[in-house]
């Protein structure tokens, strides 16, 4: 059931594009999601310069479809803060308009002059009432992004009686912090982690 609608965004994608078009003033790109990794694989494709790219999780990595230089191998933005290195140049975010200040915050404190591109918004989908009775009746409901956690509060509250898996700490803390109890969080943020999580928490 989604929860969450992905809409590109024309200015942000129009800003990164100009951005990319000065690629040697550029030390990094910065890729928070898949959903900007496929925006930045657009612009490749049209012809737009890379330089070095670093970006959170193998996921999106994988959507980048461009050899990328650093990733943090868990997937948040305190980790690749972490393991990103110190210094002085520009580094151009991508990331969407909800993200939080992690990133922006922690590579400035290590040198960086940095500039944000939202290059897409996050929207609250409206299922339907047969999708919320399905959902309100099932024994689990994985949530996967913070942002997922605000909708099913907004259209379900904290009352739900199965059990709440999410995807990683990141949304664990959104979850906790909406009034969720949360049962399992997956180790990794893939298919095979959400399933295991899911395994813990419907274990007898």
């Amino acid at each position: 059931m989604p929860l969450i609608e992905i809409v590109e965004s024309r200015d942000g994608i129009a800003a990164l594009r100009r951005l990319l078009g000065e690629a040697d003033t550029i030390a990094w790109v910065v890729v928070s999601s898949p959903n900007g990794a496929r925006v930045v694989a657009m612009l490749h494709e049209e012809g737009c310069s890379l330089p070095p790219v670093a970006v959170i999780g193998e996921a999106t990595a994988e959507a980048i479809g461009h050899a990328v230089d650093l990733v943090s191998h868990r997937a948040n933005a305190a980790s690749l803060v972490e393991v990103f290195p110190v210094g002085s140049g520009r580094v151009v975010v991508v990331q969407g308009e909800r993200a939080d200040e992690t990133l922006i915050t922690g590579l400035t404190a290590k040198g960086w002059d940095v500039s944000r591109c939202d290059v897409y918004r996050t929207l609250d989908a409206s299922p339907s009432a047969e999708e919320l009775d399905t959902a309100t009746a099932c024994d689990a409901v994985v949530l996967a992004s913070g942002s997922a956690v605000a909708n099913w509060v907004r259209l379900i509250g904290v009352g739900f009686e199965g059990e709440v898996v999410v995807i990683g700490p990141v949304t664990r803390a959104a979850a906790e912090a909406a009034g969720l109890v949360v049962a399992a969080t997956a180790e990794e943020p893939s298919a095979s982690g959400i399933v295991e999580a899911l395994c813990s928490a419907l274990s007898p």
